[in-house]
């Protein structure tokens, strides 16, 4: 046997009593014919595709601006990164200028996690690749190793 409290019998009964005494009709009444719309020819089309130009965007202008501006906006997603550095500031700057003379076409990024300054390098989307990353640079930079980031996407950016 299920026992009710007396509070959850009075919610019961008011919500049974609120729906009884309804005095709204519902929101949307469904019209099947109205005498004043517009009759269909046999040969008019029932639904009209929009063409080039047809479509106009309406709304809050901010909307709007953020709209137009998002494809040129630098977008981030998950993927890894090798870090080759973690240390002082000095030693820091200097693997940096050192990586950047040997790689001039791979990004490196420098960080500061206190109280150490770190030097990652890449822009992988998967494991994989950072995995094979680490292994050509092992050889300059021992101790290298893979580690998820924040990336920028490899893949150039959508035209409009």
């Amino acid at each position: 046997m299920i026992r009710i409290r007396p509070v959850h019998q009075l919610l019961i009964g008011a919500f049974f009593l609120g729906l009884s005494t309804a005095a709204q009709p519902p929101v949307r009444l469904f019209r099947p014919y109205a005498a004043d719309s517009a009759a269909l020819r046999p040969d008019t089309p029932r639904t009209r595709m929009p063409v080039a130009g047809d479509v106009q965007l309406k709304g809050d202008p901010r909307v709007l601006e953020l709209m137009a501006a998002y494809p040129d906006m630098q977008h981030v997603v998950e993927g890894y990164r090798v870090q080759i550095f973690l240390g002082d500031k000095t030693d820091a700057m200097r693997t940096r200028a050192q990586f950047m003379q040997q790689h001039p076409d791979m990004p490196v990024y420098l960080s500061y996690l206190a109280p150490n300054f770190r030097v990652r390098v890449g822009d992988l989307p998967d494991r994989l690749s950072a995995e094979r990353l680490r292994q050509e640079l092992r050889g300059d930079f021992p101790g290298c190793y893979v580690v998820p980031d924040q990336v920028m996407p490899a893949h150039p950016p959508l035209d409009r």
